[in-house]
């Protein structure tokens, strides 16, 4: 992994200067802060940390953001509009194929605090229609991870959500999750696009 970009991935809060309100993970691509949608479900000001500064994120200028978790249509991806932002981050041309391997990067609350980590990860033959696949890691991420770049060389192919919500449609069960141990899914870079203009 080319570890200059780990600038370009930050941690999202719920109060400044306040670690322990860490919330989920964060990156930046054409003039945008892009996180996943259920990072930011509470309607307040959001925080980001690049450093040892902290920049305070409204609400409201927070689009798209995931729809209610019932909905399967839902779009799990939030963007920040931020003119002039730069970063060597760009657009993958492509959705990531099966068994192609691409990084992770994302921060995570781990025994010793709030650390970034790096990880591989490998893309599973299971997708679903509205825009997400199934991708396995080399090592576990669970909280905090959401909303971080999956990626090739810089090339973002596709936010981390976690577990993807399904629902039944009989109506006889409760949601079910997909959270095999190591596994989680990602919102592709086909559907990114739709939410960055180019």
């Amino acid at each position: 992994m080319n570890y200059e970009l780990a600038k370009y991935v930050m941690p999202l809060f719920r109060r400044m200067g306040d670690e322990r309100s860490f919330a989920g993970t964060a990156f930046c691509i054409d003039d945008y802060l892009v996180t996943a949608g259920h990072v930011i479900n509470a309607a307040a000001t959001y925080y980001v940390r690049n450093g040892l500064d902290w920049h305070p994120l409204q609400y409201d200028r927070w689009i798209p953001r995931q729809l209610p978790t019932i909905d399967k249509r839902g779009y799990d991806v939030a963007l920040y509009p931020i003119p002039g932002l730069t970063s060597p981050f760009t657009l993958a041309e492509a959705d990531a194929e099966p068994l192609d391997a691409l990084d992770v990067l994302c921060w995570q609350w781990l025994p010793q605090g709030l650390q970034q980590v790096a990880t591989r990860c490998l893309v599973l033959n299971q997708q679903d229609e509205d825009g997400y696949r199934q991708v396995s890691t080399v090592d576990r991420i669970t909280h905090g991870c959401s909303g971080c770049p999956v990626m090739s060389d810089g090339r973002v192919y596709g936010i981390v959500t976690m577990g993807r919500d399904h629902v039944d449609t009989t109506g006889m069960g409760p949601l079910k999750r997909s959270m095999e141990q190591n596994t989680c899914w990602i919102f592709k870079v086909s559907h990114m696009r739709r939410f960055l203009p180019r």
